[in-house]
């Protein structure tokens, strides 16, 4: 493995578990964890893994990398993954494939729908394929906020920019959806862009790929070039389980083995994947989904959900409310895309050690830093508030400079 791609390993472990910038030695990460790594980014994991299992690589090197700062140091200190030391993070996500059918393929497609609501449809009181305004109003009543993403010539943009403006000012979130061909094209990727930014009067930050279309080698740099912050298309179309072995967000590597600005979140289900290609029940469909929002939870990482936004009123998608009132309760950090990868971005601001001390220039509101010591060492703290945690002693940020010495 070259020197070049070990460094994105040590880069990319530092930015995932938190910890002190520059603390570790790329040659002492294990090699399995650095092929397994190095693989996913390159896009080699032939089919998605049942389980979070490179998640759990990581956990381990963790528990490995605390023992031995303990020791060595007599305190251990992390950033928390998601603000406020959230036990995980929700992104919930909606394609926007189609507004409109003819009432023909309304007709075929009918079993698809309840009597009801296809006779309602069929006056012209109902529309069955654009469920927008539906999702959003379900969302707020929850207070969680979602990302559309739209496609940028399969249907009138004009007719939908009020929709856009209302949802980005409701603080929703819209994307670009990719045309056929915009994943491994820098120059379609422009012009789908330009379409969109003319008609909804803003560049869209959050990419999703149509069909899950990706390009290892290409995708990523197109996207970063195109002015995106972040990408959301690394899933799997025909079965459940984690693409990558990943469910957190992480900074891909250019050709070079360098961190590229931009994020990639993961996405973790697909809500045509149980109905279309797995001919899921609608209880089996939710229990699919409680079972991979439990695999998130254990590693403390993302849960990337994309439910179309045109399937809300069909058999299958109709469990979607269920999926939200789900959340309730749980300890969960629920946010769209843009803020997602924004907070990723902002707690990637350095954890820098001097001696007994450890800081934060530009700490993100509700950063979290968690202490372990050897003994009773006291805590003194500059910028933030001091609490208990499960994981130890923690120090959360008022924003801006964080200090804390250990003493």
């Amino acid at each position: 493995m070259s020197a070049a791609a070990r460094s994105y390993v040590a880069a990319f472990l530092e930015d995932s578990m938190g910890l002190i910038h520059q603390s570790l030695d790329p040659t002492s990460i294990p090699s399995e964890l650095v092929d397994g790594l190095t693989a996913a980014m390159r896009g080699s994991p032939e089919s998605a893994t049942p389980a979070p299992v490179l998640e759990d690589d990581i956990i381990r090197f963790l528990a490995d990398v605390e023992a031995e700062t303990l020791g060595r140091s007599g305190f251990f200190v992390r950033k928390a993954r998601w603000p406020r030391d959230a036990r995980f993070a929700v992104c919930i996500t909606h394609d926007v494939d189609n507004v409109h059918r003819s009432i023909t393929h309304l007709l075929k497609r009918a079993d698809r729908f309840s009597f009801s609501d296809v006779v309602l449809a069929l006056i012209g009181l109902r529309s069955l394929y654009n469920n927008i305004d539906l999702i959003s109003d379900l969302e707020a009543r929850h207070g969680i906020r979602s990302s559309f993403y739209f496609l940028s010539k399969n249907y009138d943009l004009s007719a939908l920019a009020r929709t856009a403006r209302r949802l980005v000012g409701s603080g929703w979130e819209v994307g670009l959806h990719g045309d056929f061909g915009t994943h491994d094209s820098a120059e379609a990727m422009e012009d789908a862009v330009t379409r969109l930014s003319s008609a909804f009067g803003s560049r869209p930050v959050g990419l999703r790929e149509h069909y899950l279309q990706f390009d290892y080698g290409k995708t990523w740099e197109i996207a970063q070039s195109s002015g995106f912050i972040y990408d959301s298309t690394v899933g799997n179309r025909d079965s459940l389980g984690f693409r990558l072995g990943l469910c957190t967000p992480f900074h891909p590597p250019d050709s070079g083995w360098k961190q590229m600005k931009m994020v990639e979140l993961p996405l973790v289900l697909m809500d045509t994947t149980l109905w279309g290609y797995l001919r899921r029940s609608e209880d089996e469909g939710e229990k699919d989904f409680l079972n991979l929002l439990d695999q998130v939870n254990r590693v403390n990482g993302l849960m990337t959900l994309l439910w179309h936004q045109e399937s809300l009123r069909m058999k299958g998608g109709r469990i979607y409310p269920r999926l939200l009132a789900s959340l309730a309760g749980r300890d969960c950090y629920v946010a769209t895309g843009e803020r997602i990868a924004r907070w990723w971005v902002e707690r990637g601001s350095p954890l820098v050690a001097d001696g007994a001390s450890v800081r934060v220039d530009g700490a993100p509101e509700g950063m979290v830093l968690t202490f372990k010591t050897t003994g009773e060492k006291a805590l003194v703290v500059e910028g933030g508030v001091l609490s208990s945690s499960t994981a130890g002693r923690a120090v959360t940020a008022s924003g801006g400079f964080l200090k804390v010495r250990v003493g």
